[in-house]
C-alpha cells in the first residue's frame, strides 16, 4: 500500500507542477504616458503606447495670456475638430483650488485619453493605429494662434510584456514566440508521458497489493 500511495503522490505532484510551469496569461493593465506641453512645443511629439494605456497632455507653459488646446483626429479624416474628434478645451498651466476643490470646474491643466475599449467605446482592434493631434497655442493679447503637430501611435499588447514602448517588431521576436510555444508543447508532452507512466505503475502496484 505504501508503494501505491507513493505513486499517487508523484502523479499529483506532476499535475500541480504543470500549473506552475504554465502560467496564466495576463492582459496589459495600462500605464500613463505624459506629453509635456510648453512654450517650446510638445515633447515627445511622437508617442508610442499600448492598448489600455493613457495619453496625458500636461500644460507647463506659464507664459502670460497664453492657452493651449489639444485636438486629436480620432477618425483619421484629416480634420481635428470634427464631431467625433477629441478636444481638450483650453489648458492653462495651473488651476486655482480652495480646500482641494477647483474654483473654476472648467479650468484644466492636463488632458487625458484612455485608449481602452470601455473609455472609447471601440473594439480592441479598432483602437490600434495612429492618432494625429495638434496643440493650438492661442495668444490672448495678439489674437494669434500657433499650431504644433504630433502623433500618438497605439499598438496591440499581444505577445509583448507590460511597459512595451518600442515601435519596431522584428522577425526575431516572432521566432521567439514560436520557440516559446514549442517549449510549452514539449512540457505538456513530457508531463502527459510521466502521468501515463505513473498511472500504469499505480495499476500494477494496486494489483500486487490486492
Amino acid at each position: 500500500m505504501k508503494s501505491k500511495s507513493l505513486v499517487v503522490t508523484i502523479v499529483i505532484t506532476l499535475l500541480l507542477s504543470f500549473q506552475v510551469i504554465i502560467p496564466s496569461a495576463s492582459a496589459h493593465t495600462g500605464g500613463t504616458f505624459t506629453i509635456i506641453v510648453s512654450k517650446n512645443g510638445v515633447q515627445p511629439y511622437n508617442v508610442q503606447m499600448l492598448v489600455n494605456d493613457t495619453a496625458r497632455w500636461i500644460n507647463v507653459d506659464n507664459t502670460d495670456n497664453i492657452t493651449h488646446k489639444i485636438l486629436v483626429d480620432a477618425n483619421s479624416d484629416g480634420i481635428y475638430d470634427g464631431e467625433y474628434d477629441w478636444k481638450s478645451g483650453n489648458l492653462t498651466d495651473s488651476c486655482e483650488h480652495v480646500n482641494g476643490t477647483k474654483v473654476d470646474e472648467h479650468c484644466n491643466a492636463y488632458f487625458d485619453i484612455i485608449f481602452n475599449e470601455t473609455s472609447l467605446n471601440m473594439s480592441y482592434d479598432d483602437i490600434v493605429g495612429k492618432y494625429a493631434f495638434t496643440d493650438l497655442i492661442f495668444n490672448e493679447t495678439s489674437g494669434n494662434t500657433t499650431t504644433i503637430y504630433g502623433n500618438v501611435t497605439v499598438y496591440s499588447d499581444k505577445h509583448v510584456t507590460p511597459g512595451f514602448q518600442d515601435t519596431e517588431t522584428t522577425n526575431n521576436e516572432e521566432e521567439k514566440v514560436e520557440e516559446e510555444k514549442s517549449s510549452v508543447f514539449l512540457i505538456i508532452a513530457m508531463i502527459s508521458a510521466a502521468s501515463a507512466i505513473g498511472l500504469g505503475a499505480l495499476i500494477v502496484f494496486g494489483k500486487k497489493d490486492e
